[in-house]
């Protein structure tokens, strides 16, 4: 079964994109950057440095910071929420 990340609008209240998960999975691909290459707006003006604080995801997770293999381990629903979208 292939893995997929649900990406949820807090402001929609909807699933806004239903992601694959690639395999494998690129070691250090950021959440940031996974989101941004399928189409998904992170606010971001550091370019992924994590001074701006701008990108978070989940309530408090920094998306430039953390690898997308980090973030399956830590969040087994596989759910990206954004507060903006």
């Amino acid at each position: 079964m292939i893995a997929v990340i649900e990406i949820m609008g807090l402001a929609s209240k909807s699933i806004v994109k239903k992601i694959p998960v690639p395999s494998p999975i690129p070691e250090n691909l950021s959440l940031m950057n996974f989101l941004i290459s399928n189409k998904i707006t992170i606010a971001s003006s550091c370019n992924g440095v994590g001074s701006c604080q701008k990108c978070i995801v989940n309530k408090s997770i920094l998306s430039c910071q953390l690898t997308l293999s980090n973030f399956i381990k830590m969040t087994p629903s596989l759910r990206v929420e954004i507060s903006y979208l």
